[in-house]
């Protein structure tokens, strides 16, 4: 790896490590903010569902600017948008100003990546160097994990919760200077074009993943539910009616075609629906009277787990196989690292808990990584920034099924307890919600890896030029 693709990467990093203050720090600082500001029920849901509806909202049209400005301007972009975002935060005087810096900031979580998969695939496109960059940049949000929510809650232990996005603020600057002197402005420019439909198609994906949650939390039969639901129906024909009415739109499913980049596609969003992190800490937390704080401790293993999954394991298995074949077989792990949740029972000890999440993370990191690598390795020339929406795409909408097909038994568990004492019928519940997830989620990523491996076999009948090969025979 050269000096040049180093200087890159590690400004890749920096940015895409501190977007993640704000998705690990929001919800250390809901609570006396909306204390503070005389914020409601209502008006806390919707600053949490913000940053998500916003970034999807813009997803698909960022990637397109990563194509056509280059992906140094967009990333400057964003990053003023983040800066602006948090500085609002910080200052508001009532809910609106929140949800409009959340807007602007916490949409970067998910636009940022987009960016950067884009670049880093640009900057180090084959060899052993490319294998060194995707694994690198897979560590990046474990270590966020590992550092933010500890460093957030002890900061609001000793200072006021706008101290806060004051230092998202300085973060943003922090990472401005990083692509300003790391990355040169290589790419030629070119018109941004049309991008009405890609706006269509934002709205439509961040209301089906809305709704996705909205089904778990409200019911489908609710007024917001149904809200949403009618929103995505316009989204839709609008998007339709765009594409039938105008010769030449942006909006195309050219990038993702192909029996291969589909089956990878699907594995990433059952690998990103099976992430069962969240309802680990939420177990420690109802469980063993973990307070957030001290649940994100305690899971430290598993954080370890997923930084040497992505770099080490990951890395290992790229050099030993290839990519593809990487990707199969870390895909299968995964699958077997949910059969320990299958032996947790309500007397279960929390270090046992904690082992089965380092199990899961390791190899939910290392093929994740993998998997990214191999998508964006299918990228056409110019096209990295609309593949690596589709990315994200895959990222959204795993995590949205997520909340329906395996959060439901626990999120019913802790919804139970309305903040008082945990019963004995609680925790069982909990437990059991693990061991579903386990089962569920071992399922799920076998079908995922019989269709990669199906997929697979039928290229090696065919051959490299799609007709069948005599000596697969």
């Amino acid at each position: 790896m050269t000096a040049a693709q180093r200087r890159v990467i590690l400004a890749i990093c920096i940015t895409v490590w501190l977007t993640s203050l704000v998705s690990l720090g929001l919800t250390f600082i809901v609570e006396p903010m909306s204390e503070d500001l005389d914020i409601g029920n209502a008006g806390v849901e919707i600053m949490l569902a913000t940053p998500a509806i916003s970034a999807l909202v813009a997803i698909f049209i960022v990637g397109q600017a990563a194509d056509r400005i280059g992906q140094r301007r967009t990333l400057l972009l964003l990053i003023g948008a983040f800066t602006t975002g948090s500085l609002l935060v910080a200052s508001a005087q009532e809910g609106t100003g929140v949800i409009v810096g959340l807007a602007l900031c916490g949409s970067t979580v998910w636009t940022v990546p987009v960016v950067a998969l884009s670049l880093l695939q640009e900057t180090a496109p084959d060899g052993k160097a490319r294998v060194s960059a995707f694994t690198t940049y897979g560590i990046v949000y474990p270590l966020a994990l590992l550092t933010f929510p500890s460093l957030t809650g002890l900061l609001l232990r000793v200072a006021v919760w706008r101290l806060v996005p004051l230092v998202w603020a300085a973060a943003g600057l922090v990472m401005a200077g990083a692509v300003m002197v790391f990355v040169k402005n290589t790419h030629p420019r070119r018109p941004f074009g049309e991008w009405l439909s890609l706006l269509f198609f934002g709205v439509a994906l961040a209301m089906g993943v809305r709704f996705l949650n909205l089904i778990v939390g409200n019911g489908i039969t609710s007024p917001v539910t149904l809200i949403v639901l009618a929103i995505l129906i316009a989204a839709m024909i609008a998007l339709a009616l765009r594409v039938r009415l105008v010769a030449t739109v942006s909006f195309s499913v050219a990038p993702i075609r192909g029996a291969r980049m589909r089956a990878l596609l699907l594995t990433l969003v059952v690998v990103q629906m099976v992430g069962t992190l969240t309802y680990i800490v939420l177990v420690l937390e109802y469980t063993y009277g973990e307070s957030p704080l001290e649940a994100s401790i305690v899971v430290f293993p598993a954080l370890v787990g997923a930084v040497l999954g992505a770099k080490v394991l990951c890395s290992a298995a790229i050099h030993r196989w290839d990519m593809s074949a990487a990707c199969r077989r870390l895909t299968l792990v995964v699958a077997l690292s949910m059969l320990p949740l299958c032996a947790i029972h309500a007397s279960s000890p929390a270090w046992y808990v904690v082992l089965c999440a380092t199990l899961f993370m390791t190899a939910f990191a290392a093929a994740n990584t993998a998997l990214v690598a191999e998508v964006m390795s299918h990228a056409p020339p110019g096209g990295t920034g609309s593949l690596s929406a589709f990315r994200g795409m895959t990222s959204a909408i795993g995590s949205g099924l997520s909340v329906i097909v395996l959060g439901t038994p626990i999120i019913a568990a802790v919804d139970m307890s309305n903040g008082g004492e945990v019963s004995a019928d609680q925790v069982r519940q909990l437990a059991w919600g693990l061991r579903y997830d386990g089962i569920v989620g071992f399922m799920l990523v076998i079908v995922a890896w019989r269709v990669l491996v199906g997929v697979e076999r039928r290229a090696v009948r065919r051959g490299p030029d799609g007709r069948a090969n005599p000596a697969s025979s």
